[in-house]
């Protein structure tokens, strides 16, 4: 895994971004007390961290869980261990032995025993009727789980899999308690009780989420009295009139402008390349869009390459370049050399748009009207949006946006309420199995939103997770790519640049490659 470290840290040059850290992040010592504000854009749909696709829960939530292990920023993408306090790997990779640490308690008193790893992963991987799992493709490697004594968990693997152990430090990954799983529906939508370093107190909906400092965690390292994120719905007049000393998402190139001109040395911001890739899906059950002719032309209309296409759009929110479903650059990216060939990634887009044309008359959808379904976020959404229906216009398509609030958004995104919808894929790392997961078949993957079923997409998923060698698979990853392009039920839009803004008096915040990752505020402290 070192390899990863040192491929981004080549798209950081590339994307021209680097981490600003001051002197006094790095050197002066923490401080204990005070209350941490920080700024959601979206109102979290559901409390359960293990069944959320959203920011908007895990920006709120994951202060208040644990995972297994954890990734270590200063030996990134290298995994530390969180409740497990060591583990081994059998030569064979088919057994993960894990030591849990003693003295854990849940938030309600609950101590945490290695009953409570196997229930959560047992969720994960086989939900209750009526419980979601969005990942549960991931768990499928896993044939059982055993728990020897209190403090011993044991993974006992199916098959070899490239993205354990790896999968043990997802941040939707939460450890919750074996008794609140017994309780009756989902308990998790609507309460809280984990056993990470914020204790929650109350969530006023569309308005504040408010948590302390839990007292008996079990690491030294969480030096706020409590947080207070606040749900905001623009980043610099929040961060400007000091509601919130933090956004955990992005900000956008006109909002970096705007914060440095009204906060001055009062503002500070990080940047990183973000392992999160937006994406257009396309509804099977739409008619129109059964003929891949139709599908085609969609993303043939996209102007990827010339300067008023993607890097326009770039210049005003945080998106980038033209990409595959693999990022762009990583060792895993579909060289250029084959991505141009593909539908909407030939350079030239007059003649790919008067392809595109041809195509939509030969399918009688000369100016076909559908739905496009948007999330009511500004950036990079409304901005996506805009940009979107303005290249399909250019082709002579027809189509009608409707923005939604996150939580309706979600659900009509989840009940395939749409023709065209809006979509991402957020990784933790740079890894073919996070990066290709959405795109195995519908009825075995629960993010697969626009239905579709292709099972050589399923059969070449499946064998490159059990690849050690990188050039094999190589080859079926690209292939992935290629079929998935081709096929076009979902169409790839950008990766995107992350830059988060601070209020100064903010220190210790580390910034990953993912907005999923390290929002839990340990190591964070105020100078003041």
């Amino acid at each position: 895994m070192r390899r990863l470290t040192s491929g981004l840290m080549a798209l950081g040059v590339a994307f021209g971004l680097a981490t600003v850290m001051s002197p006094a992040m790095a050197q002066e010592t923490p401080k204990r007390g005070g209350i941490l504000t920080f700024g959601v854009k979206a109102e979290p749909p559901s409390y359960d961290l293990q069944g959320s696709t959203s920011y908007g829960t895990l920006h709120f939530v994951e202060q208040h869980y644990s995972l297994l292990l954890n990734f270590d920023l200063d030996n990134w993408p290298a995994l530390k261990g969180d409740v497990a306090e060591s583990w081994e790997v059998s030569d064979d990779n088919m057994k993960y032995t894990f030591k849990i640490r003693e003295g854990i308690t849940f938030h309600d008193g609950t101590p945490l025993t290695s009953k409570d790893v196997k229930a959560s992963y047992d969720r994960m991987r086989d939900p209750p009727e009526g419980i979601i799992s969005p990942r549960q493709p991931l768990f499928t490697s896993i044939e059982s789980i055993e728990t020897p004594d209190d403090y011993t968990v044991v993974f006992n693997m199916n098959k070899p899999d490239t993205f354990y152990p790896a999968n043990f430090a997802i941040p939707y990954n939460a450890i919750y308690a074996a008794k609140d799983i017994e309780k009756p529906g989902n308990w998790h939508a609507k309460n809280i009780n984990g056993t990470g370093p914020f204790k929650f107190v109350e969530h006023v909906p569309g308005e504040k989420w408010v948590a302390n400092r839990f007292e008996d965690y079990f690491f030294d390292d969480v030096y706020l009295d409590g947080t207070i994120g606040y749900r905001i719905r623009d980043v610099t007049t929040a961060m400007v009139g000091g509601q919130i000393m933090l956004e955990m998402r992005s900000v956008s190139p006109p909002e970096i402008k705007n914060l440095k001109e009204q906060m001055g040395d009062n503002v500070k911001f990080l940047s990183n390349p973000w392992l999160t890739e937006w994406r257009v899906s396309l509804n099977t059950e739409f008619e129109p869009f059964q003929d891949q002719r139709v599908r085609q032309a969609l993303t043939m209309c996209i102007d990827r390459y010339s300067e008023s296409g993607l890097d326009a759009l770039s210049k005003i929110t945080f998106t980038g370049g033209a990409t595959g479903f693999n990022l762009a650059g990583s060792e895993w990216a579909l060289p250029d050399d084959e991505l141009q060939k593909l539908p909407g990634f030939r350079p030239d887009i007059e003649a790919e748009r008067a392809k595109a044309r041809e195509m939509l008359k030969e399918a009688g959808q000369e100016g076909l009207t559908f739905r496009y379904n948007n999330r009511g976020v500004a950036h990079p959404y409304d901005h996506m949006a805009i940009f979107l229906i303005s290249q399909w216009k250019a082709c002579g398509l027809n189509p009608v946006m409707e923005t939604n609030p996150s939580a309706k958004f979600v659900e009509i995104r989840k009940n395939r309420g749409f023709d065209a919808t809006i979509d991402w894929n957020a990784s933790q790392i740079p890894e073919p199995t996070q990066m290709l997961r959405t795109y195995t078949s519908a009825d075995i993957n629960p993010e697969n939103y626009s239905g579709a079923i292709n099972r050589e997409v399923d059969k070449l998923y499946e064998a490159q997770r059990q690849e050690f060698d990188i050039e094999k698979r190589k080859k079926m990853v690209h292939d992935i790519d290629k079929i998935v392009i081709e096929e076009a039920w979902n169409i790839p839009i950008a990766y995107a640049n992350r830059t988060v803004a601070l209020n100064s008096k903010v220190m210790g915040f580390r910034l990953a490659y993912s907005h999923t990752m390290f929002n839990d505020f340990r190591g964070v402290w105020l100078n003041e």
